[in-house]
């Protein structure tokens, strides 16, 4: 697949440029509105470089990988489909539910592949944790709890993370989305509340976010997101009638894992596993389990709705 690229952020160039070489994939054009940047990447790529959108959008490529500021994903991304690219859009969605529900229609009237960069969909646990609550083994699933955090203030000074109408929230887009979305590619999209407790409260940049989400099947899921918190024990842990488990370090970058069943240890993951190489693929070959059109409906309410929650001091309906 030829793909084209809009924006290069930092996450853009270490990891998912890599993966979508590494798998095969051909980068041909790119879009930036850093032209020094965008110029010196492109001959780095063998691609071209387009310093115009309505340009680069009519170049002949199968899809956009869309790294943009926040603000901008639902602008870059329905351009791209209007346009008959198919797109890989990292998260958050959109900053709007009107606009990420646009986008899944849109993706299905022109047949084309809207996929979001949850990468922790491809984390080997997720197969094991799936298989374990199907067989039962810690009996029926009751409390979730997830931890996504570090302590990355500092990191975000001088760009746009720190402009609210741009980034849309703090850690519970940079982090907190990724949880949400492990909650669902788990248990299902069918999330009836949340209630919500931030700091600073009532920021659109909070620096720490507490959510607790109620779904259909009776299940409790809290997520922690922070961006000044310690990176410590990032697990996931499900909590069931007849014991517990626990995916160490889950909620990462990389792999650095171990699966613990009723306290003992029952299995360590191998840390070469490139998650971003394993959604580019996915992506390419049929996206079977990339975050898809629904998927990105239910992760913009889950994060918008957080932030009216975590403001008003109130359980907020999702359904």
């Amino acid at each position: 697949m030829d793909f084209g690229v809009i924006s290069l952020g930092n996450h853009a160039v270490t990891r998912v440029i890599p993966a979508i070489r590494e798998s095969g994939s051909r980068i041909s054009y790119i879009y930036s509105t850093d032209r020094l940047k965008g110029e010196r990447i492109s001959r780095e790529l063998g691609a071209e470089y387009v310093p115009e959108l309505d340009e680069f959008v009519k170049k002949d490529f199968d899809a956009v990988y869309v790294s943009s500021p926040n603000s901008l994903h639902f602008y870059h991304a329905k351009m791209s489909m209007n346009a008959g690219k198919s797109v890989l859009l990292e998260k958050p969605v959109t900053l709007n539910v009107m606009e990420t529900v646009e986008l899944k229609e849109l993706s299905i009237k022109k047949g084309l592949k809207l996929g979001i960069g949850f990468h922790l969909r491809f984390h080997p646990a997720v197969y094991d944790v799936i298989d374990l609550l199907r067989n039962r083994a810690i009996g029926e699933p009751m409390a979730v709890f997830g931890k996504f955090t570090g302590n990355s203030v500092s990191r975000h000074e001088g760009t746009w993370w720190e402009n609210p109408e741009m980034a849309g929230g703090g850690s519970v887009v940079g982090r907190g989305v990724h949880i949400f979305d492990s909650f669902v590619n788990l248990f299902g999209r069918d999330v009836e509340s949340v209630r919500a407790s931030s700091s600073p409260s009532c920021k659109v940049l909070e620096d720490t976010m507490l959510s607790t989400f109620k779904f259909a099947n009776g299940i409790f899921a809290t997520a922690l997101s922070s961006r000044a918190i310690s990176s410590v024990s990032n697990d996931l842990t499900i909590h069931g009638s007849d014991g517990s488990l626990t995916v160490t370090d889950f909620f990462s970058t990389s792999v650095s894992s171990k699966l613990i069943l009723n306290g003992k240890e029952k299995k360590v993951y191998d840390s070469r596993i490139n998650m971003y190489l394993e959604e580019v693929k996915d992506f390419v070959n049929g996206m079977q389990k990339v975050a898809g059109p629904e998927d990105a409906v239910i992760s913009t309410k889950m994060h918008l709705l957080s932030q009216e929650s975590a403001c008003s001091g109130k359980t907020v309906a999702l359904i």
